[in-house]
């Protein structure tokens, strides 16, 4: 899609940040949101700010798609999304979107099929060297298949949130400690993020 066929669009731009790196400030001293840099860059590039939405809690994809739900799809009665995004990462993306959506729709209309989902990837050339990108695939690959189990078990949204918040590394108080600590031996995954 052409940046400039944006202006047509309201766009989210996803993201706080990773658990498996510290925090980017930018010249202010203040902490530099993933989204905050993206709408940035969009904007940069003529999209209005106003077309422009942001989601700061998020550290990593269920975040994103969690709270992309919680703070702008079900307060602003969203029926239609698009989600873009890499075509490494888009395989668990869709899978969470979907799955996180569906629960959506069930649990608070009804119907699991209230959200119409679109997807659409960027071409990962020239993103990594070789030795990065394959190991972000493999990481991507088991990162999926845990979701999958994880979300075997999920009935609604409710389920989604007690467990997004008790089990999950960026968003459980009893896990927090654990926060920041590296938790990716493989440097070459590291520089992935």
């Amino acid at each position: 899609m052409r940046l400039s066929r944006l202006a047509a669009l309201r766009v989210l731009r996803a993201g706080g940040g990773t658990p498996h790196k510290p925090s980017i400030l930018g010249s202010n001293g203040h902490v530099l949101h993933e989204s905050t840099a993206m709408a940035s860059y969009l904007m940069a590039r003529g999209v209005a700010a106003a077309d422009v939405l942001k989601e700061t809690a998020s550290y990593d994809t269920v975040g994103n798609t969690y709270f992309s739900l919680a703070v702008h799809a079900l307060p602003a009665a969203w029926a239609r999304l698009a989600v873009v995004t890499s075509d490494f990462h888009m395989p668990r993306s869709r899978a969470l979107f979907v799955d996180i959506y569906r629960l959506a729709g069930s649990s608070m209309f009804g119907n699991p099929h209230r959200f119409s989902l679109t997807f659409l990837s960027a071409s990962d050339e020239g993103c990594f060297d070789e030795a990065v990108y394959a190991a972000r695939l493999t990481k991507e690959a088991a990162s999926l298949a845990h979701w999958q189990g994880v979300a075997a078990g999920l009935r609604s949204l409710p389920e989604l949130q007690a467990w997004l918040h008790s089990d999950h590394l960026c968003y459980a108080v009893q896990r927090q400690h654990e926060f920041g600590k590296r938790t990716i031996k493989d440097q070459k995954l590291l520089e992935s993020y």
